[in-house]
C-alpha cells in the first residue's frame, strides 16, 4: 500500500470507531493536519488521554504518598493547553514524591505530554474539520476559557460541507 493510498484512507472520517481504530487512526495521523476526525476518533483519543494522565499525575502519586489530594482550581499561565497547566487536584505543597513510583509515574506523565501534544492538536484540527470549522479554532485551548469551548465544538456532528478539507 502506497502512503498516498494511506493518508487517503486516513483523511475520511470513520464515524462509530472502536477504540483500536481511533487509536490507529490517532497514531497514523500524528502529523496530519488536512483530512477529518469522526467524533468517535476525538472522543476516543480524548478518553485515553484522560485515563493515562489521570493514573499517572493523579492516581499513582495519591496512592504511594498515602493523602489526600486537596481540590484546587488553579489555572496556569498559558492558559489550560495542557493538563500540566491547569490543576484541578493538588497534593499538599509540603509533600514532594518520595517514592520512586511516584517519581517515575510523573516523568512519564510529563515524557506522555511531550510525545502526545502535537497529535493530539492535529486530532482535534481534523475534528474541527469535520465540522465544517477551521483549524485555527483549535488556539482557543492557548487561552483558559477557550479549552471549553474547543470541547463543545468538537462534539459538533459532523457536516457534509467539512469535506471540503479532505485530501
Amino acid at each position: 500500500m502506497t502512503y498516498a493510498r494511506v493518508s487517503a484512507t486516513h483523511a475520511f472520517p470513520r464515524p462509530g470507531a472502536s477504540l483500536p481504530q481511533a487509536m490507529g487512526r490517532f497514531m497514523a495521523g500524528a502529523f496530519r493536519i488536512r483530512g477529518r476526525a469522526s467524533r468517535s476518533e476525538y472522543w476516543w483519543w480524548m478518553l485515553v488521554n484522560v485515563i493515562v494522565l489521570g493514573t499517572t499525575q493523579f492516581l499513582i502519586p495519591a496512592l504511594v504518598s498515602g493523602k489526600t489530594p486537596q481540590p484546587t482550581f488553579r489555572v496556569g499561565p498559558f492558559g489550560s493547553w495542557l493538563f500540566a497547566n491547569i490543576e484541578l487536584f493538588t497534593l499538599p505543597a509540603t509533600v514532594a514524591p518520595s517514592s520512586p513510583l511516584a517519581s517515575i509515574s510523573l516523568l512519564f506523565a510529563g515524557i506522555w505530554i511531550i510525545i502526545t501534544v502535537v497529535p493530539g492538536f492535529t486530532v482535534a484540527v481534523r475534528r474541527l474539520h469535520d465540522s465544517n470549522l477551521s483549524g485555527w479554532w483549535a488556539l482557543l485551548a492557548l487561552v483558559p476559557p477557550g479549552t471549553f469551548v474547543l470541547l463543545l465544538l468538537a462534539a459538533r456532528r459532523s457536516r457534509r460541507e467539512g469535506a471540503r478539507f479532505d485530501i
